[in-house]
């Protein structure tokens, strides 16, 4: 069974010998930091598969989930075209003076806001309603509830980095760098093991550039 965000919190103030709930809150942020960092190392992805976008004529900005990474796939499903990302700087370059024009949409940008939101800009400004399907890598939220979970079994790695980063805020740096040490040493056991599966033949698959798709 997953261990709990409470009980990885209390078993880290355990380890470091300090159970008061200031550090606990505070090895709280520990966790979640060694959290995002866990799952960007092992390229961890759960896909959304059934997000959908409802496109109403003339907009052309639309704010994408909270938990959106990266999309896998952007297709008009109304018209059944798969839509080209390009830069939102490549509106500028290769379609001066049309990226307000009505017309069909053929492609896309995403970007991010000041305020850390992230939006799909579409290219042409839609002139019809129309509904784009996109299959999106998701961002797992970090852990705030004592009840939460990991989405993966990685309780013991994130109690090892957040045990270091304690011991680094403690000022007790031999330590800190001793608990570092296995904290890699379990990584990198946890990256071989979520990786080798024994059934999955790995290989490159290159795709060609659109250029006219682009221009």
């Amino acid at each position: 069974m997953s261990r709990t965000f409470l009980e990885m919190k209390t078993n880290v103030g355990t380890d470091t010998q300090d159970t008061s709930s200031a550090l606990a809150t505070i090895i709280g942020r520990y966790l979640n930091r060694r959290y995002q960092k866990v799952i960007r190392q092992v390229n961890f992805d759960y896909i959304n598969q059934d997000y959908t976008i409802t496109v109403t004529a003339g907009t052309q900005e639309y704010e994408l989930p909270a938990d959106f990474k990266h999309e896998i796939s952007v297709e008009d499903q109304t018209n059944d075209r798969e839509l080209m990302r390009v830069d939102l700087a490549d509106f500028v370059r290769y379609y001066p003076g049309t990226i307000t024009t009505s017309g069909t949409v053929q492609r896309y940008a995403i970007y991010d806001r000041d305020d850390g939101s992230k939006y799909i800009k579409l290219h042409y400004n839609p002139s019809a309603n129309i509904t784009i399907g996109m299959a999106y890598i998701v961002r797992p939220a970090a852990m705030s509830l004592d009840t939460d979970v990991p989405i993966l079994a990685m309780e013991d790695i994130l109690e090892l980095g957040a045990i270091a980063d304690v011991w680094r805020y403690k000022r007790q740096l031999g330590k800190a760098r001793e608990a570092e040490l296995i904290y890699i040493d379990n990584l990198n056991d946890f990256i071989w093991d979520y990786e080798n599966n024994p059934n999955q033949v790995r290989q490159f698959n290159p795709q060609t550039f659109d250029r006219d798709n682009l221009v």
